[in-house]
């Protein structure tokens, strides 16, 4: 047998286990070219490319049932062709990584935004926001708890369909005409943002850029005390309201003890200047 190679050798030479040529010979991806009486398995030399092509071929990722398929019948074609196509599922993969790696960006810059702000409970301030794009769904129902999570998941499945993830924000849209009405949240509803500009839906809304006199809260969006607190020092301040009301959410529930049921909000309403 000296002119084979044992199993231990041809695993050492090519920096691999033995239980993996033990399991390549199962599957009939590379087997040996003698088994001794002792079932000892030996190779010969002319099998090391091949086994040095399929080491290189699963260390790019390719599936064994793939390399199994193109070692028996390989030319340069097939090679060029099983490159070409593992090199777009790459591609693929790649894109999507990038975008869940912007996904956690963004719900991580929301995160940062709360930890940041949580002191500043109850204090109106004007901030400077740009234009920014979500979906909004109105509400079908009273609004309440159980209308906000029913009504969010549907704008969060507007998003999935696009491959898209509620990861840069939502919250509760309240229209500007019904403010100081007895119907406040009359054709309000949930919104969350867009992740990627370009995203293009029915449900499309656009938050315009601008000046915003913003209060941070603990509460839920239907309880309207801050939200009077907050017209009331817009109108003292002397600016005007210009367009609908944001309550963006910052941490949800899930953040809190059962107690503390309530969310971190932030109170957005456009304003200008009275002249």
């Amino acid at each position: 047998m000296e002119r084979y190679f044992s199993i231990s050798e041809m695993a050492s030479i090519h920096g691999v286990s033995r239980q993996t040529l033990i399991y390549y010979d199962k599957i009939e991806l590379f087997q040996p070219v003698h088994i001794d009486e002792n079932g000892y398995r030996f190779y010969a030399a002319e099998q090391i490319p091949f086994l040095r092509e399929i080491c290189f071929l699963k260390s790019i990722g390719i599936k064994l049932n793939d390399i199994k398929e193109h070692i028996g019948n390989r030319n340069l074609t097939s090679a060029i062709s099983l490159l070409e196509y593992h090199h777009d599922l790459l591609q693929r993969e790649i894109d999507s990584l990038q975008k869940a790696k912007m996904f956690i960006q963004q719900r991580l810059g929301k995160y940062s935004e709360a930890s940041r702000f949580k002191s500043d409970l109850d204090q109106p301030v004007i901030e400077q926001f740009p234009e920014r794009k979500v979906v909004f769904v109105p509400f079908e129902n009273e609004i309440c708890r159980k209308e906000l999570h029913v009504t969010l998941m549907k704008a969060w499945h507007i998003l999935s369909q696009q491959e898209m993830l509620p990861s840069d924000g939502f919250g509760t849209l309240i229209l500007k005409d019904q403010l100081g009405t007895n119907q406040v949240f009359k054709g309000a509803g949930i919104f969350t943002a867009l992740p990627l500009d370009d995203t293009v839906t029915e449900q499309l809304r656009i938050l315009p850029a601008g000046q915003y006199a913003c209060m941070y809260k603990y509460g839920m969006p239907y309880e309207t005390q801050c939200l009077k607190e907050l017209v009331q020092w817009i109108e003292e301040q002397g600016y005007r309201i210009t367009g609908d009301v944001i309550d963006a959410c910052l941490l949800d529930t899930t953040f809190y003890e059962t107690e503390q049921n309530v969310d971190f909000c932030q109170l957005q309403i456009p304003v200008e200047k009275m002249v």
